[in-house]
């Protein structure tokens, strides 16, 4: 299991995701995330470095998103590559990609 890179201030969180994000990321991917939302801070996904990311890691994402919105924490993903937001609209959640990015 591999370390993600984490920037961590007063009040946010920034989590960098790995260039290739397919099934052998998911579960590491899961828990990095859980651990985050312990902190109660905002949380900032940067996506510019995906090359690939599969259905598991997009449908984490979703469910952190879902689960910081009940806590009412902020949560962003910024910085999405093409293979990103291309891998949105292949699943069919091309209308997430929009509120995403307005939260810059």
């Amino acid at each position: 299991m591999t370390s993600y890179a984490i920037a961590n201030s007063d009040d946010e969180i920034s989590l960098t995701l790995k260039s290739i994000m397919d099934l052998t990321e998911a579960e590491n991917l899961r828990l990095t995330f859980l651990d985050c939302l312990t902190k109660g801070k905002s949380l900032k996904i940067v996506a510019s470095e995906v090359e690939r990311i599969t259905t598991p890691c997009l449908q984490i994402l979703l469910s952190l998103k879902n689960r910081a919105d009940f806590h009412h924490i902020d949560f962003s993903i910024v910085d999405m590559t093409e293979a990103f937001k291309s891998a949105l609209y292949d699943i069919g959640l091309e209308e997430h990609i929009a509120p995403m990015e307005q939260r810059i």
